[in-house]
């Protein structure tokens, strides 16, 4: 399956400021030690408006399920004690496709603590949408792993005096 919503999400504009400015990435890291190490902590503050997303689906993904992510950047060798993990996971064939595609892997690799399961998260900020090349890659690694590619979507909450609007009269995404 290539593309299978698991839910749209709001998010305050303050929390993008603040993992902007390292202060809440630091927070996170702190807070979800079983989550972040500190080569993703390194990665967030030095592309700080970069990860903003795939962190938040991270928790959000946690706290409704119990299962841990690992964050971006797990096909590739560099990054061992995710490496580690990826290999127990995927099926040999899908590690070769990971590694070689000209198209980054989908933004999380969701897994059950004990590697009972596992499935591929896709995040997506306001505005942004899956690209024709990422549809036909993932589409491909769904198919070797025999796994949906999850799409957790976000949206900016409707913020007045500093206070979030929810309700009825205001769930639409702000334009």
């Amino acid at each position: 399956m290539i593309e299978h919503p698991i839910g749209t999400v709001g998010f305050h504009p303050r929390q993008r400021e603040r993992f902007g400015s390292g202060e809440l990435a630091a927070e996170w890291a702190r807070r979800y030690p079983e989550l972040f190490d500190e080569d993703d902590l390194r990665l967030a503050t030095s592309q700080p408006y970069h990860h903003f997303f795939e962190w938040l689906g991270a928790i959000v993904l946690f706290n409704t399920t119990g299962y841990l992510s690992l964050v971006e950047k797990y096909e590739f060798r560099a990054h061992p004690r995710k490496v580690q993990i990826v290999e127990q996971l995927v099926p040999p064939e899908a590690l070769e496709t990971m590694r070689g595609g000209e198209v980054q892997c989908p933004d999380l690799l969701v897994h059950a603590a004990d590697l009972s399961d596992w499935f591929f998260c896709e995040v997506k900020g306001p505005g942004d949408r899956l690209r024709p090349a990422q549809k036909q890659y993932f589409a491909s690694l769904s198919t070797r792993c025999a796994k949906p590619i999850c799409v957790l979507r976000f949206r900016r909450m409707r913020v007045e005096g500093g206070t979030p609007l929810v309700g009825p009269n205001h769930d639409r995404e702000q334009r």
